[in-house]
């Protein structure tokens, strides 16, 4: 009787495995699209304050901001700030910006091509410096 109940329920166990479980309704095939649309367009930028100086990393997939690497668009990084009177541009993924006053201060960051033509890849950020 035990190992007929032991059977019993192993195979309930293992019939269970074997079934897909359902999508959501709500989540269909276009969702999927243009969600891994947005994925690709996304920047990720990360920065340290040290002193007056700020340290920026910045990746973006699909964008060179050398010649060396084929087959990627070739762009550039444009900061900008209101509040410190700040426009410079970069060609490389990591910099420095130097010499920023004490205060807070909203970076706005963003990734444009030839003739500054924008990706539609930006962000912005707070620093303070104190």
């Amino acid at each position: 009787m035990k190992k007929m109940m032991l059977l019993a329920f192993a195979l309930l166990v293992l019939s269970g495995c074997k079934e897909k479980m359902p999508e959501p309704e709500s989540f269909s095939f276009a969702n999927k699209v243009e969600a891994a649309n947005r994925e690709q367009k996304t920047v990720s930028i990360k920065h340290m304050v040290q002193g007056n100086q700020v340290y920026i990393e910045c990746i973006v997939p699909g964008v060179t901001f050398t010649t060396e690497k084929k087959g990627a668009k070739k762009g550039k990084i444009i900061v900008r700030s209101n509040t410190g009177n700040l426009y410079k541009e970069y060609h490389t993924a990591a910099f420095v910006i130097k010499g920023l006053p004490k205060g807070v201060h909203l970076l706005n960051v963003e990734i444009v091509g030839k003739n500054n033509q924008s990706f539609g890849m930006k962000d912005q950020f707070y620093v303070t410096i104190q």
